[in-house]
């Protein structure tokens, strides 16, 4: 895949926001690309109250979510509440391999998709238990091959659960960047503090303190392997616009960039 330029990327209009705060800045997504572990958190619905959330997806399949959002072709809301995007599973497939070696087929997605159908959003205020994705599925409609002969492919429709809508909704900060600048972080905290760091506005002086974003995503102190994970993984995380020298973590500065989201966003602790 061509070298892309983030600065020429991270402000293109689209249909949907590539992520949002709120979703980045949670650990519904967990700190390993894909988790062998069900993990559940408590945090907030809007106008639902405080709703626990259970699943075993992470960083891999969040990087699925936002090249759904990215790469939606149409969207519709639904009277029910779900949200519908129309999506080239060509498009998926190449944003989730990136620039490894081994390429997503097919079935790769629809793994990480079936995860994501499996997660659940319960609590006492809202009246049914939901999760993300509710389904990953062809359509009639279709697209061109790019190879002359070849009959088109269908188009893919993915459905966002109501809940799961709702939550996109009512989050102001909306993070538009593009996916694949992602794809080729390997390691799961990596990609975590990437995400972390590309929710925020403004950075403090001298950037970001390593440890306190690792103790962010994780919930845990820092070890030195996991720092070892991160810093190994810089080349890739600069290439999504995030550096990290020694111990600090910071923003590459442009304008119109992803330091300056135009809303205000609380500073981590610890910066």
């Amino acid at each position: 895949m061509a070298k892309i330029d983030p600065a020429t990327i991270l402000w293109r209009d689209r249909l949907l926001a590539t992520n949002n705060a709120r979703t980045a800045r949670s650990r519904i997504f967990q700190h390993t690309q894909v988790p062998e572990v069900w993990s559940e958190i408590e945090t907030d619905l809007p106008g639902a109250g405080s709703v626990r959330v259970g699943g075993k997806v992470g960083q891999r399949h969040e990087l699925l979510m936002e090249a759904i959002n990215f790469h939606a072709i149409k969207t519709r809301r639904l009277e029910n509440g779900v949200l519908a995007v129309l999506v080239d599973m060509h498009d998926l497939r190449k944003t989730l391999s990136g620039e490894r070696k081994e390429r997503y087929g097919v079935d790769g997605v629809l793994k990480l998709a079936r995860a994501l159908r499996q997660v659940t959003v319960s609590g006492q205020d809202i009246p049914f238990v939901d999760g993300i994705l509710n389904h990953l599925i062809p359509t009639s409609t279709t697209t061109p091959q790019p190879i002359p002969g070849r009959p088109p492919r269908p188009l893919w429709r993915a459905e966002f659960t109501a809940c799961w809508a709702t939550w996109l909704d009512a989050d102001p900060v909306h993070l538009h960047y593009d996916p694949r600048l992602l794809a080729g972080i390997r390691s799961g905290v990596a990609a975590a503090v990437t995400r972390l760091v590309l929710t925020h506005r403004d950075q403090p002086r001298g950037g970001w303190i390593l440890d306190s974003l690792i103790r962010t995503v994780v919930g845990a102190e820092p070890t030195r392997w996991v720092r070892q994970d991160v810093r190994a993984d810089s080349e890739a995380m600069a290439a999504a616009g995030v550096i990290v020298v020694g111990n600090r973590v910071s923003v590459v500065q442009k304008t119109g960039g992803v330091a300056s989201l135009p809303a205000t966003v609380a500073p981590l602790p610890g910066a």
